[in-house]
């Protein structure tokens, strides 16, 4: 028998056990995960005979003012895989989410397969970004100061932009700290990026500015940088765009154009 069910702090020894299984991760990052958000994010699970054989989560964020969620993690051991246990787990976490006052749905498919299998719920490809690769040679200097990411978020996004809990961005600094990267901030700028000498891939970025944030990676001993951003943008000005994630309205409202999702996990 199949038990759908929201998460509890005893369910963290199985819910390691399954992203384990089911992810190429280091068992730091998902201890980190899981301690870090179990307690403020939405975690939902299949309880199939006594034993977890699926879960998900869903971290909460806001979407153009609108209540939204981020879904990822989404995992099944497998042994329970083909039983359509993910479907209904899927099923049961968006009604809850619903309920709960939440508009829209967003994640990121891994691969082409699972962006079919999204769209089976009703997530719509309208999530999109855009590359680039530019140079940290500004003259401006990092103005030190109090750093504000609630505030700098609403600055450097234009529309359609999910807006992050600011301890979501300090737990994903540290949980791509695990994997080497690096977190840099001044009063104008933040970063969390993964460096390789002289150059450095951005993961995530907040910025009053483009030069604020050239200042601040050239702090950091970084020439050239590879970027990646909301499409409207005006840092990507003549850039390729592309899709990156999906959307789920989840009471009847219209898909916003270009959405970018930002931080995305693992």
């Amino acid at each position: 028998m199949n038990v759908y069910r929201v998460c509890t702090p005893h369910d963290l020894p199985a819910l390691k056990t399954i992203w384990l299984s089911c992810f190429d991760e280091r068992e730091d990052a998902a201890e980190l995960f899981l301690q870090r958000n179990l307690a403020t994010c939405h975690a939902y699970a299949c309880e199939s005979d006594g034993d977890l054989a699926a879960a998900l989560y869903l971290i909460g964020c806001t979407l153009n003012g609108e209540r939204a969620h981020y879904l990822c993690g989404a995992a099944t051991l497998p042994a329970y895989r083909g039983r359509g246990i993910m479907s209904a787990l899927i099923a049961y976490a968006l009604k809850d989410a619903s309920k709960r006052g939440d508009r829209y749905s967003l994640l990121l498919p891994a691969d082409e397969p699972l962006y079919r299998y999204y769209a089976r719920f009703g997530y719509r490809p309208a999530c999109a970004i855009k590359n680039a690769v530019l140079t940290a040679d500004t003259a401006r200097t990092v103005r030190r100061g109090t750093l504000n990411l609630t505030q700098l978020q609403t600055v450097s996004v234009i529309s359609s932009c999910l807006i992050w809990e600011e301890n979501f961005i300090r737990f994903a600094a540290d949980y791509y700290g695990c994997y080497g990267a690096r977190t840099a901030q001044s009063a104008d700028a933040f970063a969390i990026y993964q460096p390789d000498g002289g150059k450095a891939e951005v993961i995530y970025a907040l910025y009053r500015d483009i030069d604020a944030l050239k200042a601040l990676l050239r702090a950091e001993n970084i020439r050239c940088f590879s970027l990646t951003g909301a499409a409207d943008d005006t840092a990507f000005e003549g850039r390729v765009e592309r899709p990156y994630g999906m959307i789920l309205p989840l009471e009847g409202d219209a898909v916003p154009d270009d959405v970018f999702i930002g931080i995305t996990l693992r």
